[in-house]
């Protein structure tokens, strides 16, 4: 092959893809979304960890959001042992911070910081639901709805049993589902 094709060959691969990526460009609003997405379900299901403890999240892993409101949810939790059994309960020190994912049986404090500055003024409630097999909740505490112009809520309750459970936070009536957020939470799974 003689040197002036070879040279028209490269010039040819060279303008082939210059245009190539201007029409990648100019056309990333009708692919780049869904490309993103997948690729992005692809990093989380091979190479990132779920975040555990406070130290290994960002701030998006524990925020729970409707279409109106959104909240950070922040679980304390003091497991089950000897360790523990007849100690103080109001050692903060000795809780693990964690998100919706509990290892184990235990006392938990669920803390939710309301993220919207004027939400702070409604009535907000806290209920906190065990779930059987077939998905029915048993209330197992609640907060009376009321302002919290601090902008947390706290619920504390023992979790006795593995399983499925939905933490619930309702602004004002709390009566159609977008004046919700629920927050599954799994225990011991």
């Amino acid at each position: 092959m003689n040197s002036n094709l070879r040279l028209n060959l490269l010039l040819l691969a060279g303008i082939g893809l210059v245009i190539g990526l201007n029409v990648a460009g100019f056309s990333y609003s009708y692919w780049g979304p869904s490309f993103n997405l997948m690729w992005n379900d692809f990093l989380n299901a091979n190479f990132y960890r779920p975040a555990v403890k406070a130290g290994d999240r960002t701030m998006a892993d524990c925020l729970k959001v409707s279409d109106f409101y959104s909240a950070r949810l922040t679980t304390y939790f003091l497991a089950d042992s000897d360790d523990n059994a007849g100690g103080a309960i109001d050692d903060m020190s000795r809780y693990s911070e964690l998100c919706d994912r509990v290892p184990g049986t235990g006392r938990a404090i669920f803390s939710v910081t309301l993220m919207e500055e004027d939400v702070r003024s409604l009535p907000v409630g806290l209920s906190f639901y065990k779930l059987d097999q077939k998905g029915a909740r048993e209330l197992l505490n609640s907060v009376p709805a009321k302002p919290h112009p601090a902008g947390f809520v706290t619920l504390d309750s023992p979790l006795s049993h593995r399983g499925k459970y939905v933490l619930e936070l309702a602004f004002g009536e709390g009566k159609s589902a977008e004046d919700k957020i629920e927050m599954p939470i799994s225990v011991g799974q």
